[in-house]
């Protein structure tokens, strides 16, 4: 599955979980960025599991490259470097143990 297809169904799986419009969009951000890492940098099968319980969404994403993600510092015109500190900016919590990398988001359950 592609990056678009996996945003479309984290999309459509969210909302069937009434996760509000505002975590869901931070949460697909994060699927995108994670996948896209996964690849560029990943190594073998990308998999991606999203958890939902009653207060928090969790992400995560694993390959099998041992090394842990980075945080990195992109130059003004760097053309990569941004994504993994733009989504720790908008996640509650997250850590990368190398093969994982995962992000959770809290969360208030949209109104039926």
């Amino acid at each position: 599955m592609k990056a678009g297809e996996m945003r479309q169904t984290t999309r459509a799986f969210l909302r069937r979980c009434r996760v509000s419009q505002p975590v869901a969009g931070f949460v697909v951000l994060a699927v995108s960025e994670l996948i896209t890492n996964a690849v560029v940098h990943g190594e073998g099968e990308v998999v991606l599991r999203i958890t939902v319980t009653v207060d928090v969404v969790r992400v995560s994403v694993t390959d099998r490259n041992p090394a842990p993600a980075v945080l990195k510092e992109a130059g003004p015109d760097g053309e990569s470097g941004r994504g993994i500190r733009l989504i720790r900016a908008v996640s509650d919590a997250w850590e990368s143990s190398g093969e994982e990398t995962w992000r959770e988001f809290r969360y208030a359950r949209a109104a039926a």
